[in-house]
């Protein structure tokens, strides 16, 4: 069953009404006991109302060069590789396994066990290589959950009115556009330096748009100072926050941004397929203690797209949760959690997944074996793969070059720290401001690049980084205010922890990769007139790296290598 997307209502007014009835099984919260549309809740075996895998979204119309017509650049990165129409290279996906919970245990929850309820942040991020890059099927029509979906009562509590200001306008709002790389180049600065501070060979590897996503989902519920930090953290205000996500997964799932979708009909056999897809979900446990706000709800469904389920919190629900997150992240994140504490009240869940193919994929002469030096010396053999880019980056401790997905929609960027210039120096340098302005192309450059095959898995715990970002208020049980997401009778809610869990593999063929996060709530540059200038970028030594939606401007990972793993 496709979503009914909402994500266009934007300027919208809540007007709070009676959300859900009690379901035919289990408590639900409180305030639900308030009838409204009973027999949308009756069925507790429901399939999740999931964002179905979408077409394929190119970025050049026929023949196009340069930027998108109408579009002035979003950001710099817009302008480094030429959009064109263009083929997809990549393989169809076989043998799509059924999801399983109980392999992999990613990210148990190690909560706190004092009296007053937390809010657990629980978030995990994986990629893998891409065998097969068609896209995942986030339908949900597999799915068969004991939990109560009350997704569409929870739409139908509020009523919206669109304020009609296009996509466009909304995603190139520059604050959002500089909100969007002041959190990537905060979290990968912050992250990465307590990963140096334990182990001096440590790589670090994060998914900045999921974490937004997440933190989005308890800025909504959250007021006071705990708003106000949060509000900074995420670098928008609630409603434009709201705005911007909730325009952004919807033109994921339809392409909709100058208003035409696309057909499904494009250059790749088959048909187009989407790389990036998005997914939000609120888990509620059926108790009479917890009273859920209807209008948080509401707005969540409505404007950023989550599903709602009620559900007992025993271990059927642990399946169903798991289920949920194999499902939409492609089956690259299996287990999320492996318990709920009886204090649990809520987990509120983002699930995002990213396949594409390079444009170009290395052909077996690109690829030859090459020596990755560590910063304290030590040598280690890679696999390197080779090509000549038309994009190269740099600013006084970092160059680095561009290489595209397919279609151009996402890029890979590669940046290496200049001779005499440390990886920690050059990225303890980089804020949201110094991130754009490295991403602006040198005109007339081109570079011969190397980049490294690689994978591996990473997890950290992000409550450090949060407060160091000015995010405290949150995690503290006597300020935190989370009372417009709910209240609970046996005591307030506090963010307890953060925890991040990462996996990359990155080949020949491209880049697989998805995220999932959990909180759980506890009681155009111009033609060159002269020979392009050609620099040599060679990622044999630590580096730094990201993965950007070309288009939109907005970076979906981010990471710092400084060892190669399973060397």
């Amino acid at each position: 069953m496709r979503l009914r997307s909402a994500m266009m209502s934007v300027g919208t007014t809540v007007h709070s009404t009676p959300w859900a009835a009690r379901a035919a099984l289990g408590r639900l919260p409180r305030n639900a006991h308030r009838a409204l549309i009973t027999t949308a809740i009756a069925e507790i075996n429901r399939t999740i109302s999931g964002i179905m895998a979408a077409p394929s979204l190119f970025l050049a119309s026929n023949g196009f060069t340069g930027s998108i017509p109408h579009v002035p650049p979003l950001i710099s990165v817009r302008t480094i590789i030429p959009l064109r129409r263009t083929g997809y290279n990549g393989k169809t996906r076989s043998d799509q396994k059924e999801a399983t919970m109980r392999t992999n245990d990613l990210v148990a929850p190690v909560l706190s066990r004092r009296s007053m309820m937390e809010l657990a942040a629980l978030l995990g991020t994986a990629a893998v290589a891409p065998v097969a890059l068609t896209g995942c099927d986030n339908t949900d029509g597999a799915l068969a959950l004991t939990a109560t979906d009350l997704t569409e009562p929870a739409r139908e509590a509020a009523s919206f009115s669109i304020s009609g200001e296009d996509p466009y306008t909304i995603l190139s709002d520059e604050q959002a556009l500089s909100a969007s790389y002041t959190l990537t180049a905060n979290l990968l600065r912050t992250c990465s330096q307590a990963d140096c501070a334990k182990d001096e060979r440590a790589n670090t590897f994060i998914s900045p748009l999921s974490i937004r996503y997440a933190l989005a989902l308890a800025q909504n519920g959250a007021a006071g100072t705990t708003l106000d930090e949060l509000s900074a953290v995420t670098g928008l205000g609630t409603d434009e926050l709201n705005s911007y996500l909730g325009t952004y997964a919807h033109y994921l799932e339809t392409g909709d941004l100058w208003g035409t979708e696309l057909d499904g009909e494009g250059d790749n056999e088959g048909g187009t397929t989407a790389s990036l897809h998005l997914a939000n979900s609120i888990w509620i446990r059926e108790t009479d203690s917890l009273e859920v706000g209807d209008d948080y709800l509401a707005t969540c469904a409505n404007e950023l797209d989550a599903s709602v389920f009620s559900a007992p919190f025993d271990a059927t629900t642990i399946d169903d949760i798991n289920a949920w997150v194999d499902k939409h992240t492609n089956h690259m994140i299996e287990q999320l959690i492996s318990e709920i504490p009886d204090a649990a009240r809520l987990y509120l869940i983002n699930a995002l997944t990213f396949e594409d193919a390079w444009e170009e994929p290395y052909e077996d002469s690109d690829v030859e074996d090459d020596v990755f030096t560590c910063e304290d010396g030590t040598e280690q053999t890679v696999r390197m793969m080779r090509s000549h880019e038309g994009a190269y980056v740099e600013n006084e401790q970092l160059q680095g070059f561009v290489r595209p997905y397919a279609d151009y929609r996402y890029v890979f960027v590669g940046l290496l720290p200049r001779g005499g210039v440390s990886l920690a120096d050059a990225v303890a340098a980089l804020d949201g401001p110094a991130l754009e302005a490295l991403l602006q192309p040198v005109v007339n450059a081109e570079v011969n690049a190397g980049l490294p095959k690689f994978k591996f898995e990473y997890g950290t715990e992000l409550t450090d980084a949060l407060r160091a970002l000015g995010m405290n208020t949150a995690f503290d049980p006597e300020l935190a205010d989370f009372t417009p997401m709910g209240t609970d009778e046996d005591g307030p809610l506090y963010i307890g922890q953060v925890l991040h869990k990462t996996f990359i593999d990155v080949n020949e063929e491209g880049t697989r990769a998805a995220a999932a996060t959990s909180i759980g709530l506890e009681a155009g540059a111009s033609a060159p007139l002269d020979e392009p200038v050609v620099y040599d970028v060679i990622l044999n030594r630590p580096f730094a790296y990201l993965i950007i939606d070309h288009q939109l401007g907005t970076p979906v990972f981010a990471g710092t290598m400084l060892a190669m793993p399973d060397a």
